[in-house]
C-alpha cells in the first residue's frame, strides 16, 4: 500500500507537494473542480509503473505515447513546471509491502537539450539508503550503507556511466559488483519497490462501450485494460473455471460473476448478471436481469456497462493491489454513486485493496461520511483532499479534516458548487414573484 506520494515541478504543481508530500490511506479521494490538478497527481504512480515495466532498460522516464502505456503526458518541456530548463522534476513515494516492510523511493530529473535525464535516485528501507547521483558527462556516483548493520554511508569515489540505474530503479550489474556484500541488498530492495508499483491497477475515466456479443479466446486476462475493455473476459474466465470445478476459490468465497451480480443489485441497477454462450461458437452475450425482464447489456441503461469494470476490477485484482480510478461514478444514478463508497470500504477492509480515486460525486463523498458516522469505517483509514486554484491560478491541495462522526471541520468554499447560494437566490426570486400581479401572490 502506498502511504505517501511526493511530486516536484510536475505540470501545474511546483514544489508544494514535495515535502512532506501527500499522505495516503486505504481510501483516498481527490475532489475539486475541473482542470485544478487532480489528474496530474494520479498520473505520477502510473508514470512510474509504465517506466518500471518498460522493456527498454535504458529509459529514464517513460512519458507515454505507445498503445500499452497507461498515460501519455507529452514531452519533457510539457511536463516540467515553469521553466523546464532550470526546474528539477521529482517523484517519490513510501509504501508498505504485504509483510509490513516500509520502503521509500525518490528520483529527480533534469533536462539536457530537451531530454530528461535521471539526476539522483534514492532507495531506502529500514534506515539504509542507496543512492546514484549524476555527475558530469553522464557518469554516476554511488553511495551505500556500510557493510555492517547501521546507517553510516559510504561513498564510492569513481563515478562511471555504467552505474546509470536501469529504468530509474535497478542498479546495474557493474554497480552491484562495486557495492560488494550490500549489492544483493539493493537488488532485493529495488525488486520489492518494483513489485509494489507493478501491482497498481488503473481504470481511466473513459470506459469501453458495451457490445452485443463478446468473442472470448478462453484465456484469462492479466489485467482489465485502462478502459476496462477486458472486464467481460475476466468474468468469462471465472465462469468457465467455475463450471470445471466444484469448489470455489478463496476458501469458499463467491465467484467473480456472483460478486459482481451482488454489487449490481446493491447499487440498484440490476438484479443479476448472466453470461450466455451463443450456440457452440466462441461468442457470449452479457445478459442483465431486472425483475422479470431479461436484456442484452446493449439494451439497458448505459450506466451498467460503465460501472461494470469498476466492480470487476475491485474483485479481480489480488489482495494488496492499489487501484487508481478516475470518475468511477460516471453515468450512474446518485443512489448507485453512493453505493460505490460502500464497495470501496468493503473491498479495502476484506481484500486489503487500496483505492486512489478522483471523483466529482457528492453522493459518493456523502455516503463515505455516513459510513464513518455509523462506525463502519474509521476516519483515519481515509484521506480526503480538495484541489482548487488560488487567485493567481496556482493549484492548491487542502486535506479535509474529518472527525469520527464524518463531519468536515474545514469545509471549502463552493466544495460541490454553490448549493446554498442557489437556494438563497431561488427563495429571493420566489418572494419577489409572489408580490407581482398574476403570480399567485398578494397585490
Amino acid at each position: 500500500m502506498l502511504t505517501n506520494l511526493r511530486i516536484k515541478n510536475f505540470k501545474a504543481w511546483g514544489e508544494q507537494l514535495w515535502d512532506p508530500g501527500i499522505e495516503l490511506a486505504p481510501i483516498t479521494l481527490f475532489l475539486g473542480p475541473n482542470s485544478a490538478g487532480k489528474t496530474s497527481i494520479l498520473q505520477v504512480p502510473l508514470l512510474l509503473k509504465q517506466t518500471f515495466d518498460s522493456p527498454d532498460r535504458t529509459l529514464d522516464l517513460n512519458l507515454g505515447g505507445q498503445s500499452a502505456d497507461l498515460v501519455d503526458v507529452g514531452t519533457a518541456e510539457s511536463v516540467i513546471h515553469g521553466d523546464g530548463a532550470s526546474n528539477e522534476l521529482g517523484f517519490g513515494f513510501t509504501a508498505l509491502d504485504n509483510e509490513g516492510v516500509q520502503s521509500t523511493y525518490s528520483a529527480t530529473y533534469h533536462t539536457i537539450t530537451g531530454k530528461l535525464f535521471l539526476g539522483r535516485l534514492d532507495l531506502e528501507s529500514s534506515g539504509r539508503r542507496f543512492s546514484a547521483i549524476r555527475q558530469s558527462k553522464g557518469a554516476y556516483l554511488l553511495e551505500a550503507p556500510e557493510e555492517v548493520a547501521g546507517s553510516a554511508t559510504k561513498t564510492f569515489p569513481t563515478p562511471k556511466k555504467t552505474y546509470l540505474p536501469e529504468r530509474s530503479l535497478a542498479f546495474t550489474a557493474d554497480a552491484v559488483a562495486l557495492l560488494g556484500p550490500t549489492g544483493a541488498e539493493v537488488q532485493d530492495l529495488a525488486l520489492r519497490i518494483r513489485q509494489m508499483i507493478s501491482d497498481i491497477a488503473y481504470l481511466g475515466p473513459l470506459r469501453e462501450h458495451p457490445e452485443r456479443s463478446y468473442l472470448w479466446s478462453g484465456v484469462e486476462p492479466g489485467d482489465l485494460g485502462k478502459r476496462g475493455e477486458k472486464a467481460v473476459h475476466a468474468l468469462l474466465a471465472s465462469d468457465n473455471t467455475r463450471k470445471k470445478q466444484s469448489a470455489t476459490r478463496e476458501g469458499g468465497a463467491q465467484w467473480l460473476v456472483d460478486r459482481v451480480s451482488d454489487w449490481l443489485k446493491r447499487l440498484g441497477v440490476a438484479d443479476q448478471l448472466l453470461l450466455e454462450r451463443q450456440g457452440r461458437s466462441r461468442h457470449y452475450e452479457l445478459i442483465i436481469i431486472r425483475g422479470s425482464q431479461r436484456a442484452n447489456i446493449m439494451d439497458v441503461g448505459f450506466g451498467i456497462s460503465q460501472v461494470l469494470p469498476m466492480l470487476v476490477l475491485a474483485h479481480f485484482v489480488k489482495p494488496g493491489t492499489t487501484i487508481v480510478a478516475e470518475q468511477p461514478e460516471i453515468h450512474l444514478h446518485p443512489r448507485a454513486q453512493g453505493g460505490l463508497a460502500e464497495l470501496m470500504v468493503e473491498v479495502a477492509r476484506e481484500r486489503k485493496v487500496q483505492f486512489l480515486v478522483e471523483t466529482h460525486s457528492e453522493h459518493l463523498f456523502r455516503r463515505l461520511q455516513t459510513m464513518i458516522a455509523e462506525e463502519r469505517f474509521a476516519s483515519e483509514d481515509c484521506r480526503l483532499y480538495f484541489v482548487d486554484r488560488d487567485d493567481q491560478g496556482a493549484p492548491q491541495l487542502t486535506r479535509l479534516e474529518v472527525d469520527p462522526y464524518g463531519r468536515v471541520r474545514n469545509w471549502p468554499k463552493h466544495f460541490f458548487g454553490d448549493a446554498i447560494g442557489e437556494t438563497e437566490r431561488q427563495t429571493r426570486k420566489m418572494i419577489e414573484r409572489a408580490g407581482q400581479p398574476g403570480q399567485g401572490g398578494g397585490r
